[in-house]
């Protein structure tokens, strides 16, 4: 019998922990307690979570989740869940929380905020205004609060920990859920350990002690996939999103066991608080000069697509005053204009599209964009872009292309070897 390694040693013992300490205290939830314990929920359960009062944070990955709870609901009447869903886009309102209005509770019972981007502690502290601050003050309205990261640093547990354990001990009626980091396909390893070690850290903390969401196990099913999503869950081209039916459903499977223990655990004080360790400004980047030319040419992005509202800080990440990273994804880009050229230190960039959400999808990329020479991570898939400027087959650095779901044809003899080279299949797979 082939002996095991000790990566795969250390992830067993870890897997029996986990279970011993879910099964001593707090409600957990992984993949295999969802798999097991899922038809447990009775119709009673799913009255009971329907008349809670739920406020929910999230990205993208919390449209996974919806889209989840619908099929569930399509499968099984019991288990309909969003009939009394509401969802407010507070990034495309740059950060704006009047865009949710004050009596949202009144309305609905399952209140969800498309969060700010970046930095990641972003959406912490608009939870903490939501719930603090008038005119909301939801802390005196909601029965549960949850958190959604589709991917995590490291430096942003300790701002997380921070405001979610003093609001827990400010409203100790207030069931707060706490959450790993997910996973993305296994091409993105460096997010994936990035969010991998995020997750210890809220494992270590509060497996046992708070209702823990382990969505990171959900997303690899306990492992099995190593620190990535299970290939099944996913047909995302930008290897980001668990979006096919099997993961979505995984999501929604344990979000409902999850509410289902812990609204019918008896209620007892949270975790005691943390003290915030010294950490950058953006818990992971560091402080945007809103004068220097970078700031200044995504304000120009930004502002040349009607997204005024959008702060510079919510999207772009720096380190030694440079932007390094660009996240305008599913935000309403339609045209990424020339101004991008002055972005010559960009290494990443994300600005792929969603159908699913009321935005424009881009149209249209600037030549300038060859100037980025050194990005390495390119996600341009999902949009209603029909050709590519030459020049962008000057961006050889990249580790990273995704064209998919487009409208590309008749590109230039030279893009069309460059878009071969670093994403044939995303190629190959175009919109008539």
């Amino acid at each position: 019998m082939r002996s095991l390694r000790p990566a795969m040693l250390l992830t067993l013992g870890l897997c029996a922990t986990t279970a011993c300490a879910a099964r001593a205290g707090a409600p957990y939830v992984d993949s295999k307690i969802a798999k097991e314990r899922f038809a447990e929920i009775s119709a009673a359960d799913m009255d009971l979570l329907r008349s809670k009062k739920i406020l929910f944070a999230s990205r993208s990955f919390g449209l996974n989740l919806c889209g989840g709870l619908a099929t569930l609901a399509q499968k099984d009447k019991r288990y309909e869940f969003l009939s009394s869903y509401q969802r407010f886009d507070v990034f495309k309102a740059g950060g704006d929380l009047s865009v949710i209005p004050a009596d949202a509770f009144a309305k609905s019972n399952f209140v969800h905020f498309l969060a700010t981007y970046w930095p990641h502690t972003q959406r912490v502290e608009e939870l903490d205004k939501l719930l603090r601050q008038p005119p909301h003050e939801f802390g005196k309205q909601v029965d549960a609060v949850i958190i959604y990261y589709h991917t995590a640093l490291p430096a942003a547990f300790d701002l997380y920990a921070e405001k979610m354990d003093k609001l827990q001990a400010d409203y100790p009626n207030v069931k707060f859920i706490y959450v790993t980091a997910g996973f993305m396909a296994e091409s993105r390893a460096k997010e994936n350990e990035a969010a991998h070690e995020f997750s210890e850290k809220v494992r270590a903390r509060y497996l046992g002690k708070a209702p823990l969401y382990d969505l990171a196990k959900l997303l690899s099913d306990d492992f099995r996939s190593g620190h990535a999503y299970c290939p099944e869950y996913s047909k995302d081209p930008a290897g980001v999103h668990p979006n096919l039916e099997a993961g979505q459903e995984m999501m929604a499977k344990g979000f409902l066991l999850l509410l289902r223990d812990t609204f019918r655990q008896a209620g007892g004080p949270g975790p005691s608080p943390t003290a915030r360790a010294p950490g950058g400004a953006a818990a992971g980047g560091e402080a945007l000069n809103e004068s220097s030319i970078d700031a200044r040419a995504v304000r120009a992005i930004l502002d040349a697509n009607g997204l005024k509202e959008k702060t510079v800080a919510s999207v772009a990440v720096a380190k030694n005053g440079r932007i390094v990273e660009l996240y305008l994804q599913e935000g309403g880009i339609a045209e990424l204009p020339d101004q991008i050229g002055a972005l010559t230190a960009l290494k990443v960039l994300h600005l792929y599209g969603d159908r699913n959400l009321p935005h424009p999808l881009l149209k249209k990329v600037s030549p300038f964009i060859a100037r980025c020479s050194e990005l390495e991570d390119l996600l341009l898939n999902q949009n209603d872009l029909a050709t590519l400027p030459a020049e962008i087959a000057r961006l050889t650095k990249l580790k990273s292309l995704s064209l998919a779901d487009n409208r590309l044809k008749d590109l230039p003899p030279a893009v069309q070897a460059w878009a071969r080279r670093f994403d044939p299949q995303g190629l190959a797979r175009q919109k008539p």
